[in-house]
């Protein structure tokens, strides 16, 4: 039991510094390179868990080795841009200026639901209020309305609203978070300062979010 316990903490992290080297790009768009190396190294890290005549060693040389080529594969992509076509998927274009495309519709196995799903998830009616409609390399449908059926800008009303500045978490569950006030330029002293002329204390806070014009929103903590 020790030594299936111990196999698997090895496993787990070395799977996970393999993730997080490859970055945030391949975790959150599955091309066709990333998937092919996801499923292999999830593959190739359960064969020492569940074996246990299998070194761990031949689980951790293979997932270094499809990182290199993981990382090779991005590499060469942005050294030849022309490679893209052979590694990488390329956008499909749905709709153009109105007009559906059933070719590529049928090329893409993208059925008329599935799309018109899309058009109701963007606030739409119908397909025929879609101007254009592209289909992009990580399998998501952007979707462009005709102007008549987008809602309007405040360019568009004559407006000219006052950029907000960007909130982040500043103290959550009790902690003060450093990161979070080193982004808005403040320091913990001056987190306190506001607490206190709040007559808020720490203890008694949810979260706390605070931006770089010293605006500050708190959730009390519920009783339990």
């Amino acid at each position: 039991m020790t030594t299936i316990l111990i196999r698997t903490l090895i496993v787990y992290f070395s799977l996970m510094l393999t993730l997080r080297l490859m970055g945030k790009r391949q975790i959150g768009e599955m091309e066709v390179t990333d998937l092919v190396t996801t499923l292999l190294i999830s593959e190739i890290a359960s064969l020492p868990v569940t074996n246990l005549d299998i070194p761990i060693s031949y689980a951790i040389i293979p997932m270094i080795t499809l990182l290199g080529l993981e990382v090779g594969s991005s590499m060469l992509l942005l050294a030849f841009p022309k490679s893209k076509k052979l590694l990488s998927a390329r956008p499909a274009i749905l709709i153009h200026n109105g007009l559906l495309d059933q070719k590529m519709m049928k090329n893409t196995r993208m059925t008329l639901e599935e799309l018109m799903g899309e058009v109701r998830q963007n606030g739409l009616c119908d397909i025929s209020q879609v101007k254009d409609a592209i289909l992009e390399k990580n399998g998501k449908i952007t979707i462009f309305p005709f102007a008549k059926y987008a809602p309007p800008k405040a360019s568009d009303l004559k407006l000219s609203p006052k950029e907000e500045p960007l909130s982040h978490v500043v103290l959550f569950g009790g902690r003060i978070c450093a990161e979070g006030l080193s982004l808005i330029g403040k320091d913990e002293t001056w987190l306190y300062g506001q607490l206190g002329r709040r007559g808020l204390e720490v203890k008694k806070l949810f979260s706390v979010t605070a931006n770089e014009a010293g605006e500050l929103h708190y959730i009390i903590k519920e009783e339990k």
